[in-house]
């Protein structure tokens, strides 16, 4: 049968007609066209709707705090017949650390603490990607379990003290203070980190808090896309300065960020609008190299906005900056122009892109350069704010690489935003110029790691004289090691003995007092990554940093020789002690400090 245009026109007014007579509104809906955040009356309905979107989570089997049994007098550590590793240089037999220089164990909490749904918490992003972005994490692991640190954390805060453990360098998670990322307060997750910080005073340890390891609220996502979106800047201030203004008299130091590089390597990755259709895509972002940009650029400015509060206006008691994410880079061939052009343009993509509160507050010529119309623009008054917001510089220095120039050369590369090594048009290698490999490998799961002890010493240098020579003093605020195929061992004798991570931990804690005591580099701290096994984001629970080893079944912790590997070379070496009365760090820069 033919009908004509004309009768499915008048079809069409006959049937609004219609609809209009009996009283029903009509209206044409048209997805692609939505603009505007989604809001949220912050309800117990909503709430549930928010982990719907995420689906199923598993419970542990400990689902409320637990209170500390004994620490025994000493614990199962390496024999006779197997010594530890011994020193990397002899010439630092004697050296010392000075009271004040700051050590202990890290974590975050989506990686640790488990409880993912309990006591009024809110999913966040990684809740989301875990459970419905199948196969993104490498064994389809979670964090609705892990450790269940939430419920067992006096018990690990006991074992810390009895190891003599002086800080503990932990997360936070916004959801749980703000299920919605913003709205009211969460009561029961406010009692849990209230005592949380007591439980850690009581026990003379200190607290170096970290506000946000990775764990946007997924609220934030649905409402305006979160860090693609400005509006991300005054909800981060708000729960920041919520969380500082009740715990700033215990905590020495604040970590806004951990690790804003994450926009690259993580947040570029998540899946907005597209096939996978787990957010919307606000501002057409959909990920990649807009949603790197965008991240990036309300991340800095969010930081910026925290530190001049905590200066000016709260006047804090500590100090504040954020985590950097960087490894060390040297040229395959000293000779070659291209290769040196190549580091430095490692360098300033990675670490120079945040290193604005060190220089002028801008971003550099470089990244203008190379990202032109794509790169925003801060305002005089952002970039004010921004120099200068940063206490001392912290960096999570993992590893040591070779930079090569590309085929083609950098600024061909850096003209077309086509070209497959854009922006940063630069190589790099785990390889040496000879073909052997730059040190022992870690786990096959992380592949970017290997064991580069000497990089730790020639990078603290590196960041301190060349790149940022304002630098006060740096944190070596992470560092450590995932021991190869450790996830796939049954027997818990071969996992205890972690030989690798063992002799990881000697090579850069003696090279990180090398650098100090030989080089003049002013390192004020250092912290192992990680307190026990994790979950660790893309590469799930199967690859194993932690120190001390977790049975997920039991949720028992044994320590491995890795972990007295690290406790014996501070009892030797010295550093600040369980208790002490030190704030740690440059302490002369903490202010309203007498």
């Amino acid at each position: 049968m033919v009908v004509s245009r004309r009768f499915i026109i008048n079809a069409g007014w006959l049937l609004s007609s219609a609809a209009t007579a009996l009283g029903y509104a009509t209206k044409v809906y048209n997805v692609s066209a939505a603009t505007t955040a989604l809001q949220y009356n912050y309800s117990n309905e909503e709430l549930a709707m928010l982990w719907n979107q995420v689906g199923k989570i598993a419970i542990g089997p400990i689902t409320t705090t637990v209170s500390p049994t004994p620490e025994p007098s000493a614990y199962p550590r390496p024999g006779s017949l197997h010594p530890q590793i011994s020193t990397y240089d002899t010439d630092l037999n004697s050296a010392q650390l000075p009271d004040n220089f700051i050590w202990g164990l890290a974590a975050s909490a989506y990686q640790i603490e488990g409880a993912a749904k309990d006591e009024g918490k809110g999913p966040s992003i990684w809740d989301l990607i875990a459970h419905r972005d199948v196969g993104v994490v490498a064994d389809n692991s979670t964090g609705d379990v892990v450790a269940s640190h939430y419920y067992l954390y006096k018990q690990d805060f006991a074992r810390l003290a009895n190891m003599g453990v002086p800080y503990f360098s932990p997360s936070f998670s916004w959801p749980r203070f703000f299920p919605f990322g913003n709205g009211p307060v969460n009561e029961e997750g406010v009692a849990h980190y209230d005592d949380v910080i007591a439980s850690m005073v009581a026990l003379g340890i200190k607290p170096a808090v970290t506000l946000f390891h990775w764990d946007t609220p997924l609220a934030l996502f649905n409402s305006y896309g979160a860090w693609t979106d400005s509006r991300i800047v005054d909800d981060f201030f708000n729960y920041a300065t919520f969380v500082i203004t009740r715990y700033d008299q215990y905590v020495p130091i604040w970590y806004t960020f951990n690790e804003p590089q994450y926009c690259n390597w993580q947040y570029s990755f998540y899946h907005a609008g597209n096939a996978k259709g787990l957010y919307p895509a606000y501002h057409g972002i959909t990920g990649g190299l807009k949603a790197r940009i965008a991240c990036s650029h309300y991340s800095i400015l969010a930081h910026a906005k925290v530190a001049k509060w905590y200066h000016e206006v709260f006047k804090g008691k500590g100090r504040i900056t954020f985590k950097n994410s960087g490894n060390y880079y040297e040229p395959n061939n000293t000779a070659s122009a291209a290769d040196i052009d190549a580091v430095a343009r490692q360098y300033e993509f990675i670490l120079g892109w945040f290193g604005g509160c060190w220089r002028d507050g801008d971003y550099s010529p470089m990244l203008k350069a190379t990202l032109g119309s794509l790169l925003p623009t801060f305002t005089q008054v952002e970039k004010d704010m921004i120099k200068g917001s940063c206490d001392f510089y912290a960096i999570d220095g993992y590893t040591g690489y070779i930079g090569y120039g590309i085929d083609g050369g950098s600024a061909a590369c850096a003209a077309n935003s086509s070209a497959p090594d854009y922006p940063e048009c630069a190589g790099s290698s785990t390889v040496g110029a000879d073909g052997f490999p730059l040190g022992p490998a870690a786990d096959n799961g992380v592949n970017w790691l290997w064991s580069t002890p000497v990089a730790i010493r020639k990078f603290l240098n590196t960041i301190t004289k060349e790149l940022f020579p304002t630098i006060p003093d740096i944190v070596v605020s992470e560092f450590g090691f995932a021991e190869p195929f450790e996830g796939q061992q049954t027997s818990l004798p071969a996992i205890l003995w972690d030989l690798r991570r063992a002799d990881y931990y000697q090579g850069f804690l003696d090279n990180i007092l090398a650098a100090k005591v030989e080089d003049g580099v002013n390192v004020t701290g250092a912290f192992g990554w990680a307190i026990y096994d994790n979950f660790e984001w893309f590469a799930g629970s199967s690859v194993k940093f932690g120190m001390q080893y977790l049975n997920q079944t039991s949720l028992e912790r044994y320590p491995k020789a890795s972990m007295f590997q690290f406790l014996d070379w501070f009892a030797q070496k010295g550093g600040a002690r369980l208790g002490s009365s030190k704030a740690g760090g440059n302490e002369s820069a903490i202010p309203n400090t007498k």
